[in-house]
């Protein structure tokens, strides 16, 4: 495997990136929109049923939610796939155990079980991965966000002796796919956080790390660390040289260089109240952290990127869409070609967009993340929306040069 993707993520040319936030079983949403890219591309390629994202996208990268789809479409699924994987397995995955506030609200069981019928066994260097892969996990005893992809040239890729100790760390090769997506998936209050070996050889249990949703960190949307690994050298996604004082090479930047496309999982106003529990006000006050990281990502990149049909983060600054970063009075052209797709849950939005009747009761229903019986509807939903939002012009003719193996391009 390593072989085949360091070719294809060093290789020259324009890149392709995709990226999937968390959201729990409004995962839904971010499928129903993968569904309608797929079958675009397919459409606009000229390409067969056998067609699959990983052919198109360079690097598929996913938080919590997120980590577990773009997981499975690196190992090549179909989106069809994928959705009925989630669709039998969420019922399971969300039956509460407790109420959450002393306990965690789920059993981290199912899911892992759901995961690993999934992935089974295999390591991040697995030869079963068609493409890149980024998962981004929170180390909650570091503080540190941890985006492990399986890029062979990153600098912790193989395992390295520790001088002077008997420690040896883990090369990121080595860590199993089940592992990481556990541990992007292990959201407080919801999942126990996830133990991972980092170290081999102590047994005193300093040599693990523990692991938290990636959403409680600014990249619940993984879409601006996954432009920050592409652009900043050190993560090496261009397979340059790595020095102990830095070095690596990026990815080369601009609109008709790097298309990075990131899809939600539905977003909508705050409804948030106080409610005079500590740890309740404290619970919402990580909500709105995790919410406000995603826009802070989304309007930096729709700042500094091109994009057909921007949306309105903010309602004083709007879209951004008549501004760019400005240096010494001159405006420097855009540095990737970006589009975000989402679907608005506020019962206006989903009433005007969808011309759907839907009341607020039910609207609220929508917006909750942790039942599974929303989303049939959610799919319907969103499948609606993302036939108005995914258009062919999206994935613009520089990006037409797909990278393909061998066996592929020999048929």
């Amino acid at each position: 495997m390593t072989s085949r993707i360091a070719h294809r993520l060093h290789r020259p040319g324009p890149k392709r990136m995709l990226a999937l936030d968390g959201g729990g079983t409004r995962g839904i949403v971010s499928i129903a929109f993968l569904e309608q890219i797929e079958a675009v591309l397919q459409q606009r390629l000229g390409r067969s049923d056998d067609f699959v994202l990983a052919d198109y996208f360079d690097l598929i990268g996913g938080t919590s939610v997120g980590s577990i789809l773009a997981t499975g479409l690196a190992l090549g699924a179909r989106v069809s796939e994928i959705r009925r994987h989630f669709e039998s397995s969420a019922r399971d995955i969300f039956k509460p155990t407790s109420w959450g506030l002393i306990r965690h609200m789920f059993n981290a069981g199912p899911l892992t079980a759901a995961v690993k019928r999934v992935v089974g066994d295999e390591t991040l260097d697995s030869d079963k991965l068609q493409t890149g892969l980024v998962i981004v996990s929170k180390r909650m005893d570091t503080g540190s966000v941890w985006p492990i992809s399986n890029n062979p040239a990153a600098r912790y890729w193989t395992p390295r002796a520790i001088r002077g100790t008997n420690r040896t760390r883990r090369g990121n090769s080595e860590f199993k796919l089940w592992e990481l997506i556990r541990s992007s998936t292990a959201a407080p209050r919801y999942f126990s956080a996830k133990s991972v070996a980092i170290y081999d050889g102590v047994d005193d249990g300093t040599g693990a790390g523990k692991f938290i949703d990636g959403a409680v960190s600014p990249h619940n949307s993984p879409a601006l660390k996954m432009f920050m690994m592409a652009g900043i050298r050190g993560y090496n996604l261009g397979g340059g040289e790595l020095t102990a004082d830095g070095g690596g090479k990026a990815w080369d930047l601009g609109a008709n260089n790097l298309l990075l496309v990131s899809v939600g999982t539905g977003l909508h106003a705050s409804t948030a109240r106080t409610s005079g529990s500590a740890a309740w006000d404290a619970m919402l006050t990580l909500q709105g952290m995790i919410s406000d990281g995603t826009d802070l990502g989304l309007l930096l990149l729709q700042w500094v990127g091109e994009t057909s049909r921007p949306w309105v983060l903010d309602r004083e600054v709007r879209s951004l869409a008549q501004d760019g970063l400005n240096i010494g009075g001159e405006l420097i052209g855009p540095l990737l070609r970006f589009q975000r797709y989402d679907m608005r849950l506020d019962r206006d939005d989903l009433n005007l967009d969808r011309c759907a009747d839907i009341e607020e009761t039910e609207a609220a229903m929508l917006r909750n993340m942790l039942e599974p019986t929303n989303m049939e509807r959610l799919y319907m939903l969103a499948s609606a929306a993302a036939k108005t939002q995914v258009m062919p012009d999206d994935f613009p003719a520089a990006f037409d040069d797909v990278w393909q193996p061998v066996a592929k391009a020999a048929e």
